[in-house]
């Protein structure tokens, strides 16, 4: 499910709100707190960082991630 989401999202011009994202695949919040570090992790930009604030030692893929913090 995520790299038909990074596949979506890559080939977008302007990039989408959380809400958008979550609507578009039907995410749960639960899903979405999954899938967001690894959009922020590929480059994705996302118009709302605030929706999930995550520090990294709270991050599920703290150990594959190379971002300072999420949104940074």
């Amino acid at each position: 499910m995520i790299d038909h989401i990074l596949s979506y999202l890559e080939n977008r011009k302007e990039s989408l709100s959380t809400d958008d994202i979550k609507r578009k695949f039907n995410l749960t919040d639960q899903e979405w707190n999954i899938v967001f570090p690894f959009l922020i992790s590929k480059g994705i930009k996302i118009n709302s960082f605030d929706s999930l604030n995550l520090k990294c030692s709270d991050c599920p893929i703290k150990n594959y991630c190379n971002k300072k913090r999420c949104g940074g």
